[in-house]
């Protein structure tokens, strides 16, 4: 999936701000809660939800809005299928989106690209989590998830272009074409920990972990000028068209939204990730 910075406004958004965003009572404001917990003895997010959540937030699990019919777990979902599940949240691509994690930032950030690969213009990733909007006393709701389920085709013109998703072939084509001496302008990157790339990653990719993009508590991004630092430190190109791949598509998202943020121009995510290499391994023509 391919995503030009061009057309991108605020990547992230204070409490504060969010706050005074809030009491303006924009029409077209949409909270989103993105929660979603990898391990199945964890609390599941939809009882997070309940526990307390912004008020008049839906609720978008990125597991659940994919690709029903693929192989492996959160694959990108066909234009027809995103389509119908904003409409069932309500989620229109005019909207102010404002989404967030209850304790870290981890999942939202997957459907915050998804999102804007689809066309979105103003998607915004709360810094801090909910916890940090908690933890100043604002204020917060209980109850389920409710689906929306708008009936009307207005304002849900999403169209992912299809020519960008970067899928195996089309990773490894430009990954054969920067080792031949073809091409210059990519640069790919594994996020996961150096511990899991050691044991085993995607022919031609660099680590940097995306836990060193963030907080210490892992749950606001750092600033602008740190996350440039540490890329340079790092060897990463961010004058390149980045491609970020991780376990399954998930934590690649974020580095991919801090990439954003410091101006990388062309970003793009592996969407099967490891997961989808480790079964496949190296393509033949590398």
């Amino acid at each position: 999936i391919l995503v030009d910075m061009e057309s991108q406004r605020n990547l992230l958004i204070e409490t504060d701000q969010l706050a005074e965003l809030i009491e303006s009572n924009p029409d077209n404001l949409k909270l989103v809660c993105g929660t979603w917990n990898k391990d199945p003895d964890a609390v599941d997010a939809k009882e997070q939800f309940n526990e307390a959540h912004i008020e008049g937030s839906v609720y978008f699990s990125h597991a659940e809005i994919a690709d029903p019919s693929a192989e492996f777990r959160s694959t990108w979902p066909s234009t027809e299928f995103f389509i119908s599940e904003m409409k069932r949240l309500g989620i229109k691509k005019n909207h102010t989106i404002v989404l967030y994690d209850h304790e870290n930032i981890f999942s939202v950030c997957r459907p915050s690209y998804m999102l804007r690969s689809f066309g979105a213009k103003d998607v915004r990733v709360l810094n801090g989590c909910l916890k940090k909007w908690i933890s100043e006393g604002r204020k917060v709701t209980t109850g389920y998830p409710q689906d929306i389920n708008d009936t009307s085709d207005e304002g849900y013109d999403y169209e992912l272009d299809q020519d960008a998703c970067t899928c195996y072939d089309s990773t490894f084509e430009k990954v054969a074409a920067a080792e031949k001496g073809e091409t210059d302008q990519y640069e790919f990157v594994d996020v996961r920990d150096s511990k899991r790339f050691r044991e085993g990653h995607p022919h031609g990719f660099k680590n940097q972990c995306y836990q060193c993009l963030l907080t210490e508590d892992n749950s606001a991004f750092k600033s602008k000028e740190e996350i440039s630092k540490q890329m340079e430190e790092d060897g990463v190109d961010t004058r390149k068209h980045i491609v970020f791949s991780c376990g399954s598509g998930v934590t690649a998202c974020i580095s991919e939204l801090a990439a954003e943020v410091v101006g990388v121009e062309k970003t793009s995510v592996y969407d099967g990730s490891y997961t989808e290499y480790s079964k496949r391994g190296k393509p033949d023509f590398l």
